[in-house]
């Protein structure tokens, strides 16, 4: 049985269960959905950094989704980021569990074996996740929110392919899993400090970040899959492209018209307005409906 042990626990969150199950519980709890939107949701974006800068953010779009006003959804297809360079498809961790300090969450091999013999620009590749964060620190909060759960992680490429793969995830779920919703995983520009400052330093560099954030999220609020890739690709302004894309694709399969930013900002807002350390990340909470 393929077993992806956690390798950011005790770093972007707890590693003992209790402090771990406390933080992922406030988190949820202070990450309240608007009440007016739209009952069907298909899927939506969340942040990876640490917990303390980004964990309410991605509490946010997953209590939409998994806390709807229907069943919550029996799996969840995860769509990560590719900081390690692994992916050259949609890399599928097809069976087995990943654990968390909470315990482990099963991979729905239903799932995962429809995917695969659809064919198309996904494989079974377990190992493109294994350094692979932006997967892993969802689990904890899904894990509260739908103990029962199941999810499929699937590494995603930041190239055009990815919109092919999310074509090719919506297609399936839409004919054989309509209870399953798709979550891609992204930060936004990183900026400042050992990113580099091409926006300047100070808040000078902040609000060029933010300027940044906002050509992308126009593309995400367009469901512009390909103007994503293309976007992320001439100012750096996201490390999860191919999450995105593949998600809007998926998500557009599934019926969404409409994209609804929760809520948008950064790590310098959060940690930093009184270090002289200028590094700034950008984080959305982002739903499909």
């Amino acid at each position: 049985m393929n077993i992806r042990r956690a390798v950011r626990a005790g770093s972007f969150y707890e590693a003992s269960a209790s402090s771990c199950r406390l933080h992922a519980g406030n988190l949820l709890t202070a990450a309240e959905v608007p009440a007016d939107l739209p009952a069907r949701r298909a899927g939506g974006l969340v942040p990876h950094a640490g917990w303390s800068f980004s964990g309410r953010l991605a509490a946010l779009t997953l209590n939409a989704l998994l806390s709807q006003p229907s069943a919550a959804p029996r799996t969840v297809v995860l769509l990560g980021a590719d900081h390690v360079g692994r992916a050259r498809m949609g890399e599928v961790f097809d069976s087995g569990v990943w654990q968390t300090p909470l315990g482990e969450v099963a991979v729905d091999a239903d799932l995962t074996a429809a995917l695969l013999k659809a064919g198309g620009p996904l494989r079974a590749n377990p190992d493109a996740h294994l350094h692979e964060h932006s997967i892993e620190v969802q689990l904890p909060l899904l894990q509260l929110l739908n103990p029962h759960g199941k999810i499929v992680p699937i590494a995603v490429p930041p190239t055009p392919l990815a919109v092919k793969i999310g074509h090719a995830i919506g297609c399936v779920l839409r004919e054989r899993f309509p209870d399953a919703v798709v979550v891609g995983s992204t930060d936004l520009t990183h900026h400042g400090g050992h990113f580099g400052s091409p926006g300047g330093r100070g808040l000078a560099g902040v609000r060029w970040s933010e300027t940044n954030d906002r050509r992308l999220l126009d593309r995400i609020d367009a469901l512009d899959a390909n103007g994503v890739i293309v976007e992320s690709a001439a100012h750096h302004n996201a490390c999860g492209p191919g999450a995105i894309a593949a998600t809007i694709a998926a998500c557009r399969e599934l019926g969404a018209t409409t994209a609804h930013l929760l809520e948008y900002t950064h790590s310098y807002d959060i940690m930093r307005q009184n270090d002289p350390d200028d590094t700034t990340v950008g984080y959305a909470s982002i739903v499909f409906t």
